[in-house]
């Protein structure tokens, strides 16, 4: 996979870009599926309703500008919610109570499951960029950085020394930080 220091986002906007949006949706799909189904929606309705929320996303991509508070999940947020509401609105009965979005008003920039999404976001980087490293490399990282462990335990249990380890967590720390940081941390 080639780096960049380009944010994914603005890769997004270049129209020759086909890898960023796949990226995008490996990365956001299931997120966004269980922001949906946190609605109580079924499975065929979600799967819908995502598919329209990128088809949103693609149009409405170029006008997003990053400022101040604003954040990207935020504003995905917003517009998930509203695709959300669109479907509401178009079903007879509705299954799900259009009032039932109404307890998530103000909260568009932070949805009551962003830690959830946060942590599925990281789940689904590491899965893209695990390929990359050699199994000892990730292995010696993950059970330094994401399982915590000491380097020093890391190092007696992978038989490799205490630098391998500093070594293997600094690369793809630095890997996720420049080619995902803009999206954790947003």
């Amino acid at each position: 996979m080639q780096t960049t220091s380009l944010t994914l986002l603005h890769r997004l906007r270049a129209s020759d870009e086909p890898e960023a949006w796949n990226r995008f949706v490996h990365l956001y799909s299931m997120g966004i599926y269980s922001w949906v189904r946190g609605q109580g929606l079924r499975h065929d309705d979600a799967a819908d309703i995502v598919q329209d929320v990128f088809v949103t996303l693609m149009q409405k991509l170029p006008q997003f500008h990053h400022e101040g508070a604003r954040s990207f999940r935020g504003w995905l947020w917003a517009i998930t919610r509203n695709k959300c509401r669109e479907w509401a609105r178009r079903r007879k009965p509705v299954v799900v109570p259009a009032d039932s979005l109404e307890q998530f008003e103000g909260q568009d920039d932070e949805p009551f499951w962003e830690n959830d999404f946060r942590r599925h976001l990281i789940a689904q980087i590491a899965s893209v960029i695990e390929p990359d490293y050699p199994p000892d490399v990730w292995r010696a990282f993950w059970k330094h950085a994401v399982e915590g462990k000491p380097a020093s335990q890391v190092a007696a249990e992978l038989r490799i020394n205490l630098w391998s380890v500093y070594t293997a967590k600094a690369r793809i720390v630095s890997r996720i930080q420049e080619e995902f940081g803009d999206l954790i941390a947003d």
